[in-house]
């Protein structure tokens, strides 16, 4: 039987929505449904120290694992207990080490570089974050056979040198019951955004965009605080066509499910030039096409996909575009039969078989 050691340098909060919680999670039960034994090393040190304990009394007692698979933290590795202090220094990269010298073959997915993009005078904790980030990359570059990245745009940007395979690692989707191609034009297009508001999701030119464009309705799905505190700055372009929800669970489902086109225009920023939301993979399995801004790797997959709209990030061409939609349901409906393919190439057993792909050519 295949068997695999899935290990994540971290405590999993399952009560938490973030995409560094969720992403695992779903792997490792994708894992599992596509037959794989799945041995789990996650949790605080002390946990992992354990985990480890075990697994290492079991290849040595003639255990075979196919390989070893790891999820990055946001971050570094030695600073993920509770404290942030690196207590347990050696745990995890002589883990590493240990399965290298029995044959193991380990893959990793490096979820971030948002610490190369700070702007401005460090403070001291974040020189010294910045020191345990780049002392991943060494042992990466020593240990690791497979980095896996969200995109492979991201690469140019970690400032290492990586010399063996790199594999493009999305995040994937789950199927929602229920969804299919039909499309049932309304009085209104109904747009849905589900995310962060604030300084890096500035959403004030679609807010002013939909305010003068008659025939769309815009649902923005955000958590409270957030909105408390940029609240004020969007007053001048609020419309009576704009909700502001603050959903999850069940109604977070029904907004997908009554949306006709989910929202990732944004400023382009070159962070958004490789990074990969994992909302755009939720908005796909809900069978829900996709409105991106150029300049993004967002707008370069739905392009070649066609599972939605792209446009410049300016206002008379957002306008132009929002018109063309509200007064056309072809389009629309022409994505969302493209759409259910595309998901079902991108689901979460379809990351898991991507992954053992490269192992499998490896052993070959």
């Amino acid at each position: 039987m295949k068997a695999m050691i899935f290990h994540i340098p971290m405590k999993i909060d399952r009560e938490r929505a973030s995409a560094s919680q969720i992403r695992p999670l779903r792997l490792i039960e994708a894992f599992k449904e596509c037959g794989y034994i799945v041995d789990v090393v996650q949790g605080y040190g002390a946990e992992r120290r354990k985990q480890i304990a075990k697994i290492k009394r079991s290849i040595r007692e003639g255990m075979r694992y196919d390989f070893l698979y790891s999820e990055s933290s946001t971050m570094p590795t030695l600073l993920t207990e509770k404290n942030h202090l690196p207590l347990y220094p050696f745990l995890d990269f002589s883990f590493f080490s240990f399965c290298k010298k029995y044959g193991i073959k380990i893959g990793l997915f490096y979820r971030d570089v948002y610490w190369c993009f700070r702007r401005g005078k460090r403070d001291c904790k974040q020189k010294v974050a910045d020191y345990f980030y780049r002392y991943d990359l060494k042992k990466y570059e020593r240990l690791v056979d497979v980095l896996f990245l969200p995109s492979k745009e991201m690469l140019k940007y970690i400032p290492f040198h990586f010399t063996n395979e790199v594999g493009e690692l999305p995040p994937g989707l789950r199927l929602h019951d229920g969804v299919d191609v039909r499309y049932n034009k309304s009085e209104c297009v109904n747009l849905l955004y589900v995310g962060g508001i604030g300084c890096h999701y500035d959403l004030k030119m679609i807010f002013s965009a939909v305010a003068e464009v008659p025939g769309i309705r815009f649902t923005v799905c955000c958590r409270r605080d957030e909105w408390e505190a940029v609240k004020g700055e969007y007053v001048p372009v609020l419309s009576e066509r704009v909700e502001i929800v603050h959903e999850s669970g069940k109604e977070l489902e029904d907004l997908y499910c009554r949306a006709d086109l989910f929202c990732l225009f944004m400023k382009p920023q070159e962070y958004r030039s490789f990074a990969v939301p994992f909302k755009l993979f939720e908005a796909i399995g809900y069978g829900c096409p996709v409105l991106a801004s150029e300049g993004t790797w967002v707008s370069c997959f739905v392009k070649n996909d066609g599972i939605g709209f792209s446009c410049k990030y300016d206002m008379i061409e957002l306008k132009r575009l929002l018109t063309e939609i509200v007064n056309g349901s072809d389009e629309l409906l022409l994505c969302r039969e493209r759409i259910r393919k595309v998901a079902l190439e991108n689901t979460w057993q379809a990351r898991c078989r991507e992954i053992a792909s490269f192992f499998e050519k490896k052993s070959n």
